[in-house]
Formats: structure tokens, C-alpha cells, sequence
């Protein structure tokens, strides 16, 4: 995707590849994959619209000229806000006792729009060509819902389509003293943090105490050098659930 407005805090692995994430001066046209985002003024405002697989979104903004930032958000948005966790589902990992191992996992990606400026943003549109599904994590009686995520488990990180899939790097620590198999990640969205570059990605810290009990967290640095922090959805809603540092999985790290 690429656009004919001023952007910054992107980089590529390849000077033809272009990631959608960054900063747009208005006015300024994307297409690509079956999406576009444009804006355009006409006086005091600025008309945003977006074209995806998912609908048409028309925009009126109060203001005109500035910036509008564009990237990966806490992916349990769409298609209306069912649940604040997501549960990562993957092939068995058996991890022997005090001892650790990182894996990398993706994640479907979905794309906020954003106008305003540092400490002061407000969403204007969230979209994703992705297709949530969910499940529940634990009982039907004391479970949660969660944003499903099957994904595949590598060594390194994966190809991606960077419209459609983030890069989530896990490290799993089992401090327990017998082999455990792991096939399951929760986390709780206020506590994600995402990072974009040439794709979204994050990183975080999984900690098994038992095949019954883990811990989990997404870490507040970047996967990698020069990658860009997102802007979050949670913190813009000002919403009154609590943003909690860890997720505790008390249903099972395992199928």
C-alpha cells in the first residue's frame, strides 16, 4: 500500500514493500489489497473515507490539514467489542523442567485510524481482513470468552501478509520441575503493546507453574530495533477496566 501524503516511522525490508503503518499529511490516498483510505478538505474539514472487503466508512472531521496516524491495534475489536482477551491456540510445545524456550506465533492484525497528537488521539476507524473467531477459555460456568487465534509455531519468525498478520514473540519459562506441554497463550487486550515496522509485532514473557497454571505478559519493548510503538485503542476509550500487568491462566496451558 502506498499513499502521496508525508509519512514517517516506517521502515522495509525491501524498497517495494510498503507497510500502511505511519503518519499521513492530509490530504493523501492508499490502495492496495482491496483497501483504500483517503482524505481530502473541502474548507474547514476534512472528509475521511475508507473502502475495505468489510464495508464502506465516510468520515466528517472538524479540522483541516494536519496529520492522520494509521497503525495495528489490540486485535478484539471487530466485528464489535465481545471480549478484552485473546487466546493464541498452537501446535504442542513440551518444555522440560527450569527451562525455557521462545517460539513465534502470529496474530490477525487489525488497523486503526487515528487523528490528534501526542497524549491526545481520538479513533476515527478500525477495519482488519481478517475474520475473528472465538472460543471459551475454562468452564462454561467460570470461563471467559476469548478472540480465537490458531496459529502455526516456528523457531524464527514467519513470512507474514502485513495487512492480515503480526509476529508475536514468546518466551516460555516452565519453572516447575516435572515436562509440561504448552498449546495455549491468553492475554487480556489493555495490557497489549504493539510495535510496527515493515509489520505489527509484539513480545511477551509466559511463565508455567503447573499444566493447570500460567502466567502471562506482553513486554513494553520493541521485537526489534528501530520498530515504532502503536497507538492503543484501550487507552483512548478512558475506559474504567483496570489495565493489569499480567493475565493469570488458571484453566490449563495445554489442550
Amino acid at each position: 500500500m502506498s499513499g502521496t501524503g508525508s509519512r514517517s516511522g516506517i521502515c522495509s525490508r525491501r524498497p517495494d514493500l510498503f507497510s500502511v503503518f505511519g503518519r499521513y499529511g492530509i490530504p493523501f490516498r492508499l490502495g492496495e489489497s482491496g483497501i483504500t483510505v483517503e482524505t481530502r478538505t473541502e474548507g474547514q474539514f476534512t472528509l475521511y473515507e475508507r473502502v475495505a472487503p468489510s464495508g464502506r466508512v465516510e468520515r466528517r472531521l472538524g479540522f483541516s490539514g494536519g496529520t492522520i496516524t494509521i497503525n495495528p491495534v489490540e486485535p478484539v475489536n471487530l466485528p464489535q467489542e465481545v471480549t478484552n482477551t485473546i487466546e493464541f491456540h498452537f501446535t504442542p510445545i513440551a518444555i522440560g523442567p527450569l527451562s525455557e524456550v521462545t517460539v513465534f506465533l502470529t496474530f490477525p492484525v487489525e488497523i486503526g485510524v487515528f487523528s490528534g497528537s501526542e497524549g491526545s488521539y481520538t479513533l476515527i476507524d478500525v477495519f482488519s481482513l481478517a475474520k475473528p473467531k472465538y472460543s471459551l477459555y475454562g468452564t462454561p460456568e467460570k470461563g471467559v470468552i476469548t478472540r480465537h487465534v490458531e496459529t502455526g509455531v516456528s523457531h524464527e519468525p514467519p513470512p507474514v501478509d502485513p495487512l492480515q498478520e503480526g509476529i508475536l514473540a514468546l518466551a516460555i519459562r516452565n519453572t516447575g520441575k516435572d515436562w509440561v506441554w504448552v498449546s495455549r497463550a491468553v492475554f487480556e487486550s489493555p495490557s497489549l503493546r504493539i510495535f510496527y515496522g515493515p509489520h505489527a509485532a509484539m513480545s511477551a514473557e509466559m511463565m508455567v507453574y503447573s499444566r493447570i497454571l500460567g502466567e502471562t505478559w506482553v513486554t513494553r519493548t520493541p521485537p526489534r530495533e528501530g520498530m515504532e510503538e502503536a497507538i492503543r485503542i484501550f487507552p483512548t476509550k478512558k475506559s474504567l477496566v483496570p489495565e493489569k500487568p499480567s493475565y493469570l491462566m488458571e484453566y490449563g496451558v495445554g489442550d
